[in-house]
C-alpha cells in the first residue's frame, strides 16, 4: 500500500527545538517532530508498544548476532511490550510502499516461537508485560519474539558463572526507559555480566540453518572494564565488567528506549571487610607418585571454573605413600594440610588435617580439594575428595549438541575407558568437530565445562578458569583419543 505521507516521528529535545526550530513543543513522550518523507525500513507499531505512532525509535536495526557471516540479514529491537494490546511489523521499501505484517504459520516453537510473516495477518500479542527482543529474519520473512528477563552472572555474583541471579524489571513511561535492578546483592571483587535465557546465546531459524543472538550484555569495549556508580555503555556480547571491591551493591541495567542503548552501574552500599580469603592456587606434594617430590616440582592443581577455592587433578598414585597440599610452594608459608589420619583411603570425602593422605590401592584417582568460607567468613573449611576418574568426550565430537539451554544436559557424550594395563584412558570420536573433554567431578552445581580440557600437539591443556580454549582442536569420526595423566600427554589416531 502506497501512501503520500508516511508519518515517521523523530524525538527532539526541547532545547534542540528552541535552538533550531524556534518553536515550543508538547511535553511528555509525545514530544516528536513529523517528517514528511518516510524512511525505508521495518518498524514495530501498535497499541502493545510504547510508541503512539511509527517513530524512528521503533525501527528495527542490525541484530547483535554471535559469529554470523557477513551479509546475514537479521534486524531487531529491544522494546517494552504490553499484554493488553497487539502489534504488527510495518515494512517500508525503497519506493515508499508500506506493508503491515502479522502472524503467519509457526516455523519453530523452541527455544522461542518463530513465525512466518503474513501481509495483513493477525496482529502479534505477548502474554506478559515486559522487555522483549523482536528479531526479523528478512531473508526468510520470519519473526521471533524473545523475552529478555535479565539477571547478573559472573564469578563476582552469588551464582558465579552457573546461572543468572534475577533482577527486577520496571518501565518508566516518563523517561522512556526500562531498568533492571537488584538491591542488597553481595558481589565479590571479580567479574560479571548481564544475561537472559539461561545461555550465552539463543538460536533461531535462518536460511535452512540457524543464527545465534547474543543474550548477554557487557562493557562496550574490547577489554574488561570497571563497573562504577556512573552508567557505562553496554553492548551485546561485550566485555566483562570488573567489580572493584567486595561488598553489598545495588546494580542497575538500563535501556533507553529512544536510542536503543543499554548502560549499567553498580553502587556499593556496604564494603565487605571479612578477613578470610579463599586460595587462588593449590599445590600437591609428597611421595605418592612413587618418588619424592619437593616444592620445586610439586604439581599445581587445576582450578574448577566458577567455583572459588575448588581444585582438581588426576594422578596415578602409589598405595601407602603420602601426599599433602598447600596454596604456597612451601612447608613454612601458606596452609599445609592433609587429612586427619594416615589410614589408607579409598574413594570418599575426608576433612582436612595434619596427617599425610595415603591411598589404599595403586592407580588413577581424581583428587579434589574444596575450600569454603565459614559462616562468619573469618576462617576456611577444607576437605579432600578421592573419586574414580570419569572422563567424557562432549558435543560435536561425541555425536552432536542438543538445543541450547541451561547446562545443556542432553548433549551427546562418549565415555573414556581405562586400558587393560591401567595406564591410559581411551575414547573413540562419534562425530566431526571440536574436541571437548571433561572429567565429571560428581559435585552438585559443577557443570561439565568447568572441569574441561583438551589435547593439543600431544599435550593435555586444561581450561581452568580461562575462556573457551581457542583455537579449537578438530577431530574426525572414528579417531581414538588416548590420555596418559602420568605425563599429561596423549594421542589422536
Amino acid at each position: 500500500m502506497e501512501s503520500n505521507m508516511k508519518k515517521v516521528f523523530q524525538y527532539m529535545t526541547t532545547l534542540l527545538l528552541l535552538l533550531v526550530v524556534g518553536t515550543s513543543c508538547e511535553e511528555g513522550n509525545d514530544n516528536w517532530r513529523i517528517i514528511t518523507d518516510a524512511q525505508p525500513g521495518a518498524y514495530i507499531t501498535g497499541d502493545a508498544t510504547i510508541y503512539s505512532a511509527t517513530a524512528t525509535s521503533s525501527q528495527l536495526v542490525a541484530a547483535p548476532l554471535d559469529g554470523a557471516p557477513e551479509g546475514t540479514n537479521v534486524i531487531g529491537i529491544y522494546t517494552w511490550l504490553k499484554s493488553n494490546g497487539s502489534f504488527t511489523i510495518l515494512n517500508v521499501d525503497e519506493e515508499g510502499n508500506e506493508i503491515n505484517y502479522g502472524k503467519g504459520d509457526v516455523v519453530a516453537s523452541t527455544p522461542a516461537e518463530t513465525v512466518a510473516l503474513a501481509a495483513g495477518g493477525t496482529p502479534f500479542t505477548v502474554a506478559e508485560d515486559g522487555l522483549y527482543y523482536v528479531a526479523m529474519n528478512k531473508a526468510d520473512n520470519q519473526l521471533t519474539i524473545i523475552p529478555a528477563t535479565f539477571g547478573i552472572i559472573g564469578d563476582a555474583t552469588p551464582l558465579q558463572w552457573n546461572g543468572e541471579t534475577a533482577m527486577q524489571a520496571s518501565y518508566n513511561e516518563t523517561q522512556a526507559t526500562v531498568e533492571y535492578t537488584i538491591s542488597d546483592v553481595t558481589l565479590d571483587k571479580k567479574e560479571m555480566k548481564f544475561r537472559y535465557s539461561g545461555d550465552w546465546g539463543l538460536e533461531f531459524p535462518y536460511q535452512g540453518g540457524k543464527v545465534k543472538l547474543h543474550t548477554n550484555m557487557g562493557y562496550n569495549g574490547d577489554n574488561a572494564s570497571a563497573i562504577s556508580e556512573a552508567f557505562s555503555e553496554c553492548k551485546g556480547g561485550g566485555a566483562n565488567f570488573q567489580v572493584g571491591k567486595a561488598g553489598v551493591y545495588t546494580v542497575t541495567l538500563k535501556l533507553d528506549l529512544r536510542t536503543g542503548q543499554f548502560s549499567a552501574k553498580a553502587v556499593c552500599t556496604a564494603e565487605d571487610t571479612s578477613s578470610a580469603t579463599l586460595p587462588e592456587k593449590m599445590f600437591v606434594n609428597g611421595d605418592a607418585w612413587g618418588w619424592q617430590q619437593d616444592w620445586s616440582t610439586a604439581p599445581e592443581m587445576i582450578p574448577v571454573h566458577s567455583h572459588d577455592g575448588m581444585f582438581w587433578g588426576i594422578y596415578y598414585l602409589q598405595a601407602g605413600y603420602g601426599m599433602k597440599f598447600n596454596n604456597e610452594k612451601s612447608w613454612s608459608a601458606g596452609e599445609n594440610f592433609g587429612v586427619e589420619n594416615e589410614d589408607p583411603k579409598g574413594y570418599g570425602e575426608y576433612p582436612a588435617g595434619g596427617s599425610n593422605l595415603k591411598v589404599a590401592d595403586t592407580g588413577y584417582y581424581l583428587v579434589i580439594v574444596s575450600c569454603t568460607l565459614s559462616a562468619d567468613k573469618k576462617s576456611i573449611n577444607r576437605k579432600v575428595i578421592l573419586a574414580e576418574p570419569k572422563l567424557f568426550l562432549r558435543g560435536a565430537c561425541a555425536g552432536g549438541w542438543a538445543d541450547a539451554g541451561a547446562g545443556r544436559p542432553d548433549d551427546s557424550e562418549v565415555a573414556f575407558t581405562l586400558s587393560s594395563d591401567g595406564i591410559a584412558y581411551e575414547a573413540v570420536a562419534a562425530g566431526d568437530g571440536d574436541l571437548r573433554i571433561y572429567v565429571s567431578t560428581g559435585i552438585q552445581g559443577v557443570d561439565w565445562w568447568q572441569s574441561e580440557f583438551l589435547l593439543r600437539d600431544g599435550k593435555i591443556e586444561y581450561r581452568g578458569k580461562g575462556g573457551d580454549q581457542e583455537p579449537r582442536v578438530q577431530i574426525e569420526t572414528g579417531k581414538t583419543v588416548t590420555l596418559d595423566f602420568r605425563t599429561n600427554t596423549g594421542t589422536i589416531q
